[in-house]
């Protein structure tokens, strides 16, 4: 930030920010300033109803969270924004507007978008354009609202600075017709709703001043000739490892990984062990840093992909080790580290999650399947990609290998000192330039903005809190179960089955003008500011109409029907499930009307996050009788 705030304000403004706006924001911070302890924070503290995304099964697992495509059961490839004719579209394109028209989720899953309320992507940087245009196109379909994600808050978390988006050749010289770039932040949705940049300062994995200068400018594309050289000091292209300092190799390819740490092994004398991991349950997305086959040899160089969890914390992730020992039965793997006593190796698990409605009131993070195996790999080398998350002491970058925009930053970033760097090329100012892409639109916003801004959050949060209960969703789940009624099919009621039917088609014409209205209100509020009383009368004016449009179109013929005596069992089972459908009308209607009541007493600014607490956690008691109100009033829309 601007105005280097410190982070625990930071740390406490977003905080504020999640809890008492639904206001989106970009959380990012250069590598090691705390972005995922955060996370774990507003997870712990939050009573918003919210999910955890990522783009890839790596960075899910370490989110503790799902992928976004299993998340919201989408195919492989790119997506279109746009009108475009299918015939026009390019082989592993969809067209997001013909995939949305198209969608068939289930009720569950529809549940879940619709409680939805915190929308957490961890990794965006990795997360393509397109991609947030479709998350964005879905809920908005999904939830019947025309505001951006479909009144969903997202927080995104991420460094623009570290690795982009991958985006295939091919696909992207399609793309690039409708986006200026890959990155998110290009996507159609976040330029007409821009995002509330926020960054963490505060750098914990690096502690020397002079080493973090030099990882600041390359950030910001402003590498001096100093420090450079100071950088390149660290160029030994003979170095030879030791028996006390052998330190990892960060390589740009997979393969070139693979091998090195493959011939390593290979070259060790000894018995080879391999150790199978297992899987129980569904474990859909296996991208972790965990090897399901893992060969070992005593004298082998591991690190470990995750924290100790132990009272000890005897390892971190990235921390580097040999194997001391393996016993002939291979139940016991003793690790060796320099200047510490040998550690009795356990297994550990990852677990894998999906999100899940709980009734009409919550979201369940539910564990759906487990992977287990010894938390280490071998760690002569490591790719840039699955060095992301890791702190090393020591590492040997050769930044002449193909290195692309941010990955040079990225491989520095992971070392804790100078003094732990080894260079195998020199590194000049063309191998260090971030895209510039990412230096125009980064703008953190300073502190006096956080405060100035978070008021007028608040009160738009309020508007969307009251808007909630102006809804039909409940009423058009209540009227698709009733029509899936296996004795409704069954039984010969035509003149049931056509009113039913027409009911269907008229809440879903009212859900279209209640998304106008709720895009009227936030736009009125957007430019002539939080005026209670014009916005209560709004709202009155709205409830007037809407009720009236209710009664006439479903409580009348509900009624009607409803007053037809019962001649059979079945009929009086249906008559039964009308009862009980007007009364999810009438509950609905209760609502909106106990809604008007909301903005009739003016609402200070230092009494919003007071109002917001308590309105969060109002529940509004179902009717015993009849809601309906039959006074007629115009409603001026769009």
């Amino acid at each position: 930030m601007t105005d280097a705030a410190p982070s625990n304000f930071i740390a406490e403004k977003i905080l504020d920010f999640i809890e008492y706006t639904n206001q989106n924001i970009f959380l990012t911070g250069k590598a090691g300033t705390g972005k995922t302890t955060l996370l774990r924070k507003i997870q712990d503290s939050t009573t918003k109803k919210m999910a955890i995304l990522a783009p890839t099964g790596v960075a899910a697992m370490n989110a503790k969270g799902t992928t976004i495509n299993s998340f919201f059961q989408l195919p492989p490839g790119s997506f279109f924004p746009g009108d475009i004719s299918l015939e026009n579209l390019q082989s592993g394109i969809l067209s997001i507007q013909s995939m949305v028209g198209e969608l068939s989720y289930g009720k569950d899953k529809m549940d879940l978008f619709r409680l939805l309320e915190l929308l957490v992507i961890d990794e965006v940087s990795m997360v393509r354009c397109d991609l947030l245009d479709v998350i964005d196109a879905i809920l908005r379909k999904v939830r019947g609202t025309n505001e951006a994600f479909g009144g969903v808050q997202l927080l995104l978390i991420g460094d623009l600075y570290q690795l982009p988006p991958v985006t295939k050749r091919e696909e992207w010289s399609f793309l690039n017709r409708a986006y200026a770039s890959p990155y998110f932040f290009d996507a159609h949705v976040i330029r007409r709703h821009p995002v509330l940049q926020v960054e963490l300062t505060e750098v914990f994995r690096q502690t020397e001043p002079a080493f973090i200068n030099i990882l600041n400018d390359i950030r910001n594309n402003t590498i001096t000739e100093t420090s450079l050289k100071l950088l390149n000091e660290r160029y030994d292209p003979e170095f030879q490892a030791t028996e006390d300092l052998n330190p990892i190799i960060i390589t740009s390819h997979n393969a070139e990984a693979n091998a090195i740490n493959k011939q390593k092994l290979e070259a060790l004398s000894g018995q080879e062990y391999t150790f199978e991991g297992e899987i129980t349950g569904a474990f859909r997305d296996l991208g972790l840093q965990a090897e399901q086959t893992l060969k070992l040899k005593a004298g082998a160089q591991v690190m470990f992909i995750k924290n100790d969890v132990g009272g000890n914390r005897r390892y971190y992730n990235g921390k580097i080790g040999k194997i001391k020992s393996i016993s002939i039965d291979a139940t016991e793997i003793y690790i060796a580290f320099p200047g510490e006593e040998d550690m009795l190796l356990k297994k550990s698990a990852w677990q894998s999650f999906e999100y899940k409605a709980e009734g009409e009131e919550d979201i369940m993070q539910q564990q759906v399947g487990e992977f287990t195996q010894y938390p280490i790999k071998l760690a002569w080398a490591v790719t840039i990609h699955k060095s992301q998350g890791l702190t090393f002491d020591h590492a040997i970058i050769d930044a002449g290998k193909s290195f692309i925009a941010g990955q040079v930053y990225v491989a520095l970033s992971r070392v804790r000192t100078l003094d732990g760097l080894i260079l195998r090329s020199k590194i000049s100012t063309e191998s260090l330039r971030s895209n510039p892409e990412v230096i125009n639109f980064m703008k953190p916003a300073t502190a006096e903005v956080l405060n100035n801004s978070i008021s007028t959050a608040q009160e738009r949060f309020i508007l969307q809190l009251v808007l909630r209960n102006y809804t039909l969703f409940s009423i058009q789940d209540a009227l698709a179960a009733l029509l899936n009624n296996a004795d409704l099919k069954k039984a010969s009621l035509p003149e049931l089955q056509i009113a039913l039917s027409q009911m269907e088609q008229s809440l879903e014409n009212l859900g279209t003008l209640l998304a106008k209205f709720h895009t009227q209100l936030l736009s009125l509020h957007e430019t002539k500011g939080f005026d209670q009383t014009q916005l209560s009368n709004r709202l009155e004016a709205a409830f007037l109409y809407f009720s009236k449009e209710l009664t006439t179109l479903v409580l009348n013929p509900l009624n009607k029907n409803i007053r037809v005596k019962a001649k059979t069992k079945v009929q009086q089972h249906l008559q039964q499930l009308l009862i009980k459908f007007r009364q999810t009308v009438e509950h609905r209607l209760l609502q909106m009307q106990q809604s008007l009541e909301l903005l009739k007493q003016p609402i200070a600014a230092d009494q919003c996050k007071t109002w917001i607490s308590k309105q969060k956690a109002r529940v509004i008691s179902k009717p015993a009788a009849g809601a309906g109100n039959n006074n007629a009033v115009n409603l001026q829309l769009f």
